[in-house]
């Protein structure tokens, strides 16, 4: 056993020591208290922080740390600059907390433990339904610092709106990136094309265009990446597709132009995978995303993909044929392992959504479960990697239990309480635990009209979520802890990233 892994060892074993003055999320895994309080005058927090002792201990498990507060000063260890990073994070946490007067900062005494306990700590954001823009983003990645999360999951591509610029396909945000309108509820639009037998209706206005330029995406992965977080794109195949085939319809199975679609829900109108051109098209595409982003892991989707066009398609019944490839779901699956195999090439794996399994993925395609645990289940016991996302405790779309709510929601509940609750290896058996990477929060917009929504329905269920991620069950303190913590967390969140949590009931 390497020096590591003892540590690591160690780290799980000790129960954290809530009290009073620790006051973080997510709690560390091994936290106690000590008598007194460094105080450091009236310097700013960075100076605090550059004056702290650090020592780079080779022992401690990546991205962990060690972090000594005494009467005398502050000392942090860390393998790599990731711990560093963190301890940073929790330091500023104990400082926020502290008793001391507004014009000096003071930091309880306390010594600290602590590593991750997975290394796939994700938050999802969707720009297609509706688009947040670059300053939101940064927001967002702030707040998941202060969390020490790790991965923004950034959903790109989809049938509402294409949102990324391919120098090679200059129509993907010239027409993909508007759409003639969206749905509204009854009651917010004057006029409208009401669908029946639905309360939605069609608004008339024109959404767009809204897109991140190349120059854009750099920005925002050189942001992300000084706060160590990872950002991985997701380019949606074969589903989701209408902006792309709107575009080209040529990438279609029809060769006709469906338009930009305005409502929700899933589409028939998917790539053609018969079509080398389509074949092709999408490889450009990924040749751009991978100069783009330096993420060793890119999401291909795959979720979601109606078969109806394949079925009628000529194209894709020959692949089907000369493949022999069983029916519609082997022609996705062969889909799949195409470009499983086109990323490996580039250094990068694919990820794609729990449907992909149907098509029996190559074993290094990871798989994000999302319909529930099952898939996630399966794939682990099958050899693959996994991404945990369940929706029935992961996704922030869904109502979160909150009286006098302003909010329109997908549908489910998930309550703060709910989302604490996850155990991401339940029903995996040990041998199998490995291949759970971690875990991820999700919030998709089609119900999520503002930056303002955004940040309700996203906080603080993710920073239940981020204790999940972080901290091992041991030494999760209890619901009822956390929720006096999370109190504070929202109170931090407004003060230092501008962002607006739900109220925690």
């Amino acid at each position: 056993m390497n020096m590591k892994t003892t540590a690591a060892a160690v780290f799980a074993a000790v129960s954290a020591a809530a009290s009073a003055a620790i006051e973080v999320v997510p709690m560390p895994n091994k936290a106690v208290e000590k008598p007194g309080v460094f105080k450091s005058g009236s310097g700013s927090f960075a100076e605090v922080a550059r004056a702290a002792a650090f020592k780079k201990d080779a022992s401690i498990p990546a991205e962990g740390y060690r972090l000594s507060v005494t009467p005398q000063g502050i000392s942090i260890a860390a393998s790599d600059d990731a711990g560093r990073f963190y301890a940073e994070q929790t330091l500023k946490q104990l400082g926020e907390s502290s008793r001391g007067p507004k014009t000096e900062l003071s930091f309880p005494c306390v010594e600290i433990e602590d590593a991750p306990r997975f290394k796939w700590r994700g938050l999802l954001v969707d720009d297609c339904r509706h688009f947040f823009g670059k300053e939101e983003v940064k927001k967002i990645l702030d707040a998941m610092a202060v969390h020490k999360m790790n991965v923004m999951h950034w959903h790109l591509t989809d049938d509402q709106g294409w949102r990324i610029e391919i120098k090679k396909y200059p129509r993907l945000t010239q027409v993909g990136s508007v759409r003639n309108g969206s749905p509204k509820r009854a009651g917010d639009v004057a006029k409208g094309e009401k669908k029946k037998g639905s309360r939605w209706v069609f608004d008339n206005k024109k959404y767009g265009p809204y897109f991140y330029t190349q120059e854009d995406i750099k920005e925002i992965v050189a942001y992300a990446a000084a706060r160590h977080i990872k950002v991985i794109p997701e380019i949606e195949l074969p589903g989701h597709a209408v902006a792309a085939v709107s575009s080209y319809p040529e990438l279609g199975c029809t060769g006709k132009n469906p338009g930009v679609r305005w409502q929700w829900g899933i589409s028939r109108d998917i790539f053609c995978a018969g079509n080398d051109k389509t074949v092709k098209f999408l490889e450009d595409v990924l040749d751009e995303v991978c100069a783009l982003f330096p993420s060793d892991v890119i999401h291909i989707g795959g979720d979601e993909a109606p078969k109806h066009r394949w079925k009628k398609c000529a194209k894709c019944q020959k692949r089907i044929k000369d493949l022999g490839l069983a029916g519609e779901e082997g022609l996705q699956g062969w889909m799949t392992r195409h470009f499983t195999e086109y990323l490996a090439k580039k250094g990068r794996r694919a990820v794609g959504w729990d449907e992909v399994l149907a098509g029996d993925p190559g074993k290094d395609t990871i798989v994000m479960s999302w319909r529930g645990s099952k898939g996630g289940i399966a794939a682990a016991k099958r050899g693959n990697d996994v991404v945990m996302t369940p929706n029935n405790f992961c996704y922030l779309d869904y109502r979160q239990g909150l009286k006098n709510d302003p909010h329109e929601y997908i549908g489910g509940n998930v309550t703060l309480e709910k989302a604490y609750s996850l155990e991401p290896t339940a029903g995996i058996p040990a041998a199998n635990a490995k291949h759970i990477l971690g875990v991820q929060g999700n919030n998709w917009s089609e119900y999520t009209w503002t930056p303002r929504e955004l940040e309700y329905k996203m906080w603080p269920r993710a920073s239940a979520l981020a204790e999940v991620m972080w901290t091992r069950p041991e030494n999760k303190p209890g619901f009822e802890n956390f929720r006096a913590r999370a109190k504070r967390m929202s109170e931090y969140l407004r003060v230092k990233t501008g962002i607006v949590p739900a109220p925690v009931q």
